[in-house]
């Protein structure tokens, strides 16, 4: 039984040759590269199926900032030498879900022996409308983000830490980690509209940082974009919810700003679209991350520390 579904606009086809080839139409075209290790990213409870998929999901969401649709999905896979097929299949067939849920497969990659479970993806896609990077913010224009946070800052403090959680609240917050969403149709209409964008995988303070980095500005942060649930919980537990808000990582939510004059369009068309967009506060001149007027301290999610 095949694992991977045929994608007709694939001319090699997969498993026949070690390369994917198509012919390419004229237009802006988006590459990313994401990987996944087994110590980082293979949490505790999670299926490897799952592991595959959300290689698939880490990749697309950097295609989603940038205001394109997903074409195909390639990846290279090392495995520990004493893992089964069975395992093997699974990763696969993770993946070839991850990218089905987006209307592509995967057309390719590559298998290699290791000491560590790894795998990276390289996601192709295509800009729709414009292409909308992480720097063009100017002081004055919107601060919104896709939906709200703290889910998988609760995940990871019940699976790394132990922290105990209510039957309903746990299953919500390790479902936010095992299967995350890409938001490709909302970046696609925010393309239209957005003076710069950026995905929430590293947390909201850190992605905000990079914003600000990147236009040489910052953020006055007026609303805290949190889920109620995880408001309350913390609330009871006397944890301050900055914490949750700011420094989770992986909501894979956009963080994107619009200038003012055209918010109100960008607002309706993404109602439109079943989305509704969480406006969170402003860009200032000032390069600083500020919550109702305090800076916020550094933190959230590094690659190396």
């Amino acid at each position: 039984m095949e694992i991977v579904g045929r994608d007709d606009k694939e001319l090699l086809g997969i498993g026949r040759d070690d390369a994917s080839a198509r012919r390419l139409d004229d237009g802006i075209y988006v590459f990313n590269v994401d990987s996944l290790t087994e110590s980082s990213d293979l949490l505790p409870g999670m299926s490897l199926r799952d592991f595959g998929r959300k290689a698939v999901i880490f990749n697309y969401s950097d295609l989603a900032a940038k205001g394109a649709e997903p074409l195909f999905f390639m990846a290279s896979l090392t495995m520990e030498r004493w893992r089964s097929v069975s395992d093997f299949e699974e990763i696969v067939r993770g993946i070839e879900e991850g990218a089905n849920e987006y209307g592509t497969h995967l057309v390719g990659g590559d298998l290699g022996s290791g000491n560590e479970l790894n795998l990276t993806g390289l996601a192709v896609g295509k800009v729709t409308h414009r292409l909308v990077s992480r720097s063009g913010s100017k002081p004055g224009d919107l601060l919104y983000v896709t939906g709200s946070f703290g889910l998988t800052w609760l995940a990871f403090k019940h699976l790394l830490e132990g922290m105990e959680l209510p039957k309903r609240l746990a299953k919500r917050a390790l479902n936010s980690v095992y299967r995350p969403v890409a938001r490709i149709k909302e970046g696609i209409v925010i393309s239209k509209y957005a003076s710069s964008c950026i995905d929430s995988s590293d947390g909201l303070y850190r992605s905000l940082r990079e914003l600000s980095r990147a236009s040489n500005n910052g953020f006055m942060v007026n609303k805290l974009p949190l889920d109620e649930d995880v408001l309350k919980f913390v609330e009871k537990k006397g944890i301050n919810p900055i914490e949750p808000a700011f420094y989770g990582g992986e909501e894979f939510h956009l963080i994107f700003t619009v200038e003012r004059e055209i918010a109100a369009d960008m607002e309706k068309e993404l109602r439109d679209e079943g989305v509704s967009p969480v406006l969170i506060g402003e860009v200032i001149k000032e390069r600083k991350i500020l919550y109702k007027g305090e800076e916020l301290p550094s933190g959230g999610w590094s690659h190396f520390s």
